[in-house]
């Protein structure tokens, strides 16, 4: 039977977002937008069920298996730009958000109720950090599935800021384990690092890095990360870094899940 493809390019209209500017009215004070994920064309990319959907996972569940209809967002005003990873796990090529990526999402679960079913959710009595909407990125410290944002402008832009929280996956594990991943100790450590890239994409210019988890401590607030230090970049990376008992044979074994919302670019 011949498989459809989902074209989930999303070329999202300027009108769908607002532009912040320093409350300063000198000319000379820099002027940046902020990324709301607000509106019809990006409900549009929220999939579902969370895992497995289609536009994440392909019209099989098990990934697309060539580079047609992969999940990919375009921000027209900015020129942010995302499409889930691909790999050759030994039999072709296969794009997957377990590749990752960065999924826009409303979703909401009970912390307990934290498991790969709801990867895309955040805590039940946390809202997005503006709006309804926000960015569910995925990805490790594993160098294929590490996701990466860059621009489709092909120029090199400076980012402002973003805020961050966990996801009720990565909370769940981190209060009770799971068959992958111990739960925290009082020595557990991890932050998300933030790397930024020049056009060669090998190039760094430097990190940023966040705890969000420090001991039994999770994250369960919304924190803004700076990264103007990263200066003029044509792409970021997010990665983590992680104490042993979070690490086994094949890298991190915590979910690697952080949620992002109002992502500030400077014009």
């Amino acid at each position: 039977m011949m498989k459809k493809y989902f074209y989930l390019l999303a070329l999202v209209c300027a009108t769908s977002f607002f532009t912040a500017c320093s409350d300063d009215d000198d000319d000379n004070t820099p002027k940046y937008e902020t990324i709301t994920f607000e509106g019809s064309n990006w409900n549009a990319l929220i999939d579902n069920p969370q895992f497995g959907g289609k536009m994440l996972y392909g019209e099989s569940g098990s990934g697309f298996t060539e580079d047609n209809g992969v999940y990919e967002w375009t921000d027209a005003t900015t020129s942010l730009h995302s499409k889930i990873n691909g790999a050759d796990y030994g039999h072709g090529m296969s794009w997957a958000y377990w590749n990752g990526g960065a999924a826009v999402s409303n979703y909401h679960s009970t912390i307990a109720e934290g498991t790969s079913n709801t990867q895309l959710s955040i805590p039940a009595d946390l809202a997005a950090h503006s709006g309804s909407n926000f960015l569910m990125i995925y990805g490790s410290i594993d160098g294929y599935n590490a996701p990466v944002l860059d621009f489709k402008d092909g120029k090199a832009h400076t980012m402002k800021g973003l805020w961050i929280t966990n996801g009720t996956y990565f909370l769940n594990v981190m209060a009770n384990g799971n068959g992958y991943c111990a739960k925290a100790t009082s020595s557990t450590q991890i932050s998300v690092v933030f790397e930024g890239f020049k056009a060669d994409g090998t190039t760094s210019t430097g990190s940023v890095k966040y705890t969000v988890q420090e001991g039994t401590n999770s994250l369960k607030n919304w924190q803004y990360v700076d990264l103007s230090s990263l200066g003029e970049i044509s792409s970021l990376k997010v990665n983590y870094e992680a104490s042993g008992d979070m690490k086994g044979d094949y890298g991190y074994n915590a979910p690697a899940y952080i949620a992002v919302d109002d992502v500030e670019i400077y014009k």
